[in-house]
């Protein structure tokens, strides 16, 4: 493949002077700039750079039909417009290596994507970080990565590394990167920690995207939060709410159909008169959603479906994520940007993906790969992350050692029940914070939890389980060879019915998590989990009902996506049959141990009250 690196050729070619490489004829082509779709359009190309838009100006397209091309494509009138842009991701939710998921996202229109990685810095720190860069060199798609700012997310965790001010300086300097990571750790930004404070100084200083995120933030916290530097948010589910995040100046980044209430922001935003700043993303994408719905073209086809216009659904996904990340050769179909081209199959209001060029080089035909993919190893370092021994791991320590032996007992528990249950005082917070009694979606509901009392009856010193739907929560740091406070327990009421589940996927420290109402199947899932080097393993009644497999830092794996995609099928229905409380978006355990999300979760130091920032003790005296 040529790479136009030569600014004299490009001009050459734009000529006719020298052959383009390729010619793409027969185009209606969608102009993000003026939102017009322009029939019988030709492009040409050079290398990786488009050199010619011909019928821009009302030409007929024909001008280039003279020029001297060594490949030309016909598109037989179908919809050309840029390759789709995605600003918020996470690579290592979809389990797999950077290179294979190049794989499953090309053949679906996705030719950049700018990733946040600080689930493996968790685990890594910094090398994670260069290792992933690492995986996505000489890949036929572009892979570029924030640094990630908040690790660990809180001081109530235990992660595998930590993303000093010293490291964020020296990472902003790496080839690869993109900007800084999602600023999640808001109560930092608004106490102004020191720590916090020179992480934004260094994007600042040289000009770098920051990435945000402040679900829930209003007012004068929402004021003070912009006003550090965070640009957009990704967080978002009360509409008329989020429109302040617009009004300050902030990219409104919009989620797709497992996580948003799209009707209800679609008819918010066309309130408005113009609203510019809307970003179509992905966020976390599990691999049987990718494999089954599709990436960034499936956002798309869901915010058309609810009404979004679909020039400016394109455009949530070309044009302006390529402005956010100052990446201005990107996100058009126009002469100087780079030729990653989709052209569409069919209507674009159905924005099924025909042919995918990246880089000026045809990819994929019909969600198929057709070129030849050269994948990297995954550097050595980053298996056997998962240190917890053994010897802690047997059924008895699956048993809480209890104030008495007989009775009732009264217990703190994270309770996932709905918000139905939710004081008075809750109720009225929550109605200021949503905006004219905007109902928060389900995932919402699921994922914010409260700290509840609850009584158990105690028989020869263990909990009955089963009355209260209480099940046993136990979180190891995995990350470094301690036995002494390795691992802190709690309760949960509503997250699980029976059996248990382990899982190294435990937002963001990614330490070991264990759920489950017996011990004996607790032990079997995390022993299970430890050898495999990381993964996730649902168990009941001492039997193995579905396990995924993930020894890349206890994330990811070096498996085709349809291989994980089928493990991850077979894992959720394991979930049915335990009760365990899933979602299309994630299942729910893996986000109990992430310790910025209200209101109450368990992390390996304890049950920890997010809003008082503290720690409860399991039992009531």
């Amino acid at each position: 493949m040529i790479l136009a690196s030569n600014r004299k050729e490009i001009i050459l070619a734009s000529l006719g002077k020298i052959p383009l490489s390729l010619r793409i004829k027969n185009v209606k082509l969608l102009n993000v700039y003026t939102g017009e779709i322009i029939p019988n359009s030709t492009i040409g190309v050079y290398g990786n750079i488009i050199t010619n838009v011909s019928g821009s100006d009302g030409e007929s397209g024909n001008s280039l039909e003279r020029y001297k091309a060594l490949d030309s494509i016909d598109a037989k009138g179908a919809i050309a417009l840029p390759g789709l842009i995605d600003t918020h991701l996470h690579i290592e939710s979809s389990m797999i290596t950077p290179a294979r998921f190049a794989e499953a996202v090309l053949p679906r229109g996705t030719t950049t994507v700018c990733a946040d990685p600080h689930e493996i810095a968790n685990v890594l720190g910094k090398e994670g970080v260069k290792m992933m860069i690492n995986n996505s060199r000489n890949l036929p798609m572009k892979i570029y990565f924030f640094v990630p700012t908040c690790v660990p997310e809180s001081k109530a965790v235990t992660s595998g590394a930590e993303i000093t001010p010293e490291d964020v300086e020296e990472m902003s300097g790496w080839e690869g990167i993109c900007g800084l990571g999602e600023v999640m750790d808001y109560k930092s930004v608004l106490s102004c920690d020191e720590k916090m404070m020179k992480i934004l100084e260094i994007g600042r200083r040289r000009n770098m995207t920051i990435d945000g995120h402040c679900v829930l933030l209003s007012g004068n916290e929402l004021d003070a939060y912009v006003s550090s530097g965070a640009e957009a948010d990704h967080e978002n589910f009360y509409p008329l709410h989020d429109l302040n995040k617009l009004r300050a100046g902030m990219f409104l980044k919009l989620r797709g159909p497992d996580i948003l209430d799209g009707r209800k922001m679609i008819s918010a935003l066309n309130s408005l008169k113009n609203p510019w700043g809307v970003i179509s993303v992905t966020d976390d994408v599990m691999p049987d959603n990718l494999k089954n719905f599709g990436h960034l073209d499936r956002v798309v086809r869901f915010l058309i479906s609810e009404g979004m216009d679909p020039i400016e659904a394109v455009r949530s996904a070309t044009l302006r994520p390529a402005m956010h990340m100052k990446m201005y050769k990107l996100g058009a179909l126009a002469p100087g940007k780079v030729a990653d081209i989709i052209l569409l199959d069919g209507k674009i209001k159905e924005f099924r993906i025909g042919t995918v060029i990246s880089n000026g080089r045809i990819v994929a035909r019909n969600y198929e790969l057709v070129i030849r993919m050269n994948r990297r190893r995954f550097d050595a370092r980053a298996y056997h992350t998962s240190r917890v021994s053994e010897r802690l791991l047997v059924p008895s320590y699956f048993i809480p050692q209890l104030p008495r032996k007989n009775g009732k007992l009264r217990i703190n528990v994270v309770d996932f029940s709905s918000h139905s249950s939710r004081s008075a005082g809750e109720k009225a917070r929550w109605r200021k914070d949503s905006s004219r009694h905007l109902e928060p979606s389900s995932f919402l509901k699921l994922i914010l939890t409260r700290l509840a009392t609850v009584e158990v009856e105690i028989l020869d010193g263990r909990i009955d389980y089963g009355r209260e739907n209480i099940a046993l929560v136990m979180v190891f740091d995995r990350h470094h060879k301690k036995e002494k406070e390795a691992s802190s327990f709690g309760f949960a009421r509503n997250l699980i019915r029976s059996g248990a589940m382990a899982s190294t996927v435990a937002h963001d420290s990614h330490n070991l998590i264990v759920v489950g109402t017996d011990p004996v199947d607790m032990s079997i899932a995390a022993r299970r989990v430890v050898r495999f080097g990381g993964g996730i393993v649902a168990v009941k009644q001492s039997r193995v009902l579905a396990e995924i497999e993930l020894p890349i830092a206890g994330l990811m794996c070096d498996h085709s996506i349809e291989t994980v995609a089928k493990r991850m099928i077979d894992l959720r229905q394991a979930f049915r049959e335990l009760g365990i409380v899933d979602h299309p978006y994630m299942p729910i355990p893996c986000l109990l141990t992430l310790s910025v999300i209200p209101h109450a979760r368990i992390t390996n130091r304890g049950i920890y009250d997010v809003d008082r920032e503290r720690y409860v003790n399991p039992f009531i005296p």
